[in-house]
Order: C-alpha cells, then sequence, then structure tokens
C-alpha cells in the first residue's frame, strides 16, 4: 500500500479506538518502554506530547515517570509554519497550537533541530517520536507534514529514535522517500520492535 492509503487507514482504525482502550494500551507501552529500553543512559529525552481528537498514545505517562525518577533533560518541541520545529527544555507553562498540540508557550530557551543535536552531540539522546503507522522494516508515516523528518536528520550516533504506536506494523511502506528516517525501535502496546 501507499503512504496515503496506510495514513487513511489507520486514522480510521485510531478514530475507532474508545478513550479506556488509548488509556490501556498507553499504560502497557510506558511500561514497555521502561522495561525494555535502557532509559538511564540517556541524559536527554526529546518528548512529544499528545493530540488527543487524534486518538495518540498519552506520553504524559511517560513524563510523570521521567520527571519522579529519571535526572535526564525533557525537551518538547514547537511546530513553526514552515516545516521546522524548535526544541525547548519541558515546563509545565504551555499553550495550544493551531492543531490542538500543547508547545512550550515561549521560546527564550528553544533551540532549532540542528542546535539541539549539535548542543547535545557527545551525550545520549532518546528522541520519542509520534506516528500514525510503521512498517516491519522501521519506517514511520506521520501525519504528513516531514516535521520529524527534518528534525531527525540533524541525528547523531548517539541518538535513539522510539516510535510510539497504537497499532500493529502494516508490512511494508509502498512509496518511501529517501527522506525518510527509519526509527531504531517501536513500541506497540503488545511488544518492542527493534532495528538494527
Amino acid at each position: 500500500m501507499t503512504k496515503e492509503e496506510i495514513r487513511s487507514k489507520a486514522r480510521q482504525e485510531r478514530m475507532g479506538l474508545e478513550p479506556e482502550l488509548i488509556a490501556v494500551c498507553s499504560q502497557r507501552i510506558t511500561s514497555l518502554l521502561f522495561s525494555r529500553i535502557a532509559v538511564h543512559r540517556y541524559s536527554v529525552v526529546h518528548l512529544f506530547l499528545p493530540i488527543a481528537k487524534n486518538r495518540e498514545p498519552d506520553t504524559r505517562l511517560i513524563l510523570e515517570i521521567l520527571q519522579r525518577d529519571f535526572p535526564a533533560e525533557i525537551y518538547i518541541s514547537k511546530s513553526l509554519p514552515d516545516g521546522e520545529m524548535l526544541h525547548a527544555p519541558y515546563t509545565a507553562d504551555l499553550r495550544l497550537n493551531r492543531w490542538g498540540i500543547e508547545e512550550p508557550a515561549g521560546t527564550a530557551q528553544a533551540v532549532d533541530s540542528a542546535t539541539f543535536f549539535h548542543t547535545f552531540r557527545n551525550e545520549n539522546v532518546l528522541v520519542l517520536i509520534p506516528l500514525l503507522a510503521f512498517d516491519r522494516l522501521g519506517h514511520r508515516i506521520g501525519y504528513g507534514k516531514g516535521y520529524y523528518d527534518r528534525f531527525l536528520m540533524h541525528a547523531h550516533a548517539y541518538t535513539t529514535k522510539v516510535g510510539l504506536s497504537l497499532l500493529q506494523p502494516v508490512d511494508q511502506i509502498g512509496n518511501r522517500s529517501p527522506y525518510d528516517i527509519r526509527m531504531d525501535y517501536c513500541i506497540t502496546p503488545e511488544q518492542v520492535w527493534h532495528w538494527e
């Protein structure tokens, strides 16, 4: 199937998920993340906050555990109209953007994607990635704007890219772009997928 076909099917499947099931699946994803990936190794964790209307995994559970039990610096992003993102240390001072995504209210401490990875070039960075669908080869399909592909093109060798998905993978994405960034892991409620 093409990206467009997979994206449409995944949206439909996710819209059919009840909030109670999303809560249970999000808890399972959180448990698998902390039990299967050595999160303590990472000095920086880049986290996305969930878009409730899009039925995304609830990453606030992950945020709570990171804040309570881990010394890592936590970063979240702010999307810009030109397809780029700024990245800022997490604070509770957030506001909703036009897509319904919680973002940092201010940008005084925000940096662009190249600067983010350059700043932490000698540190282990864990990036948790939103997605609509993924395949058994580690490729993902996002919402079609390319924000995360542009961000991750700056990633360095110490970066671990982890997708979080409520759905199981498709066999293969038919029309991938050379700019699509492959994940290292993807966590579903049932298992952790890992690619070398």
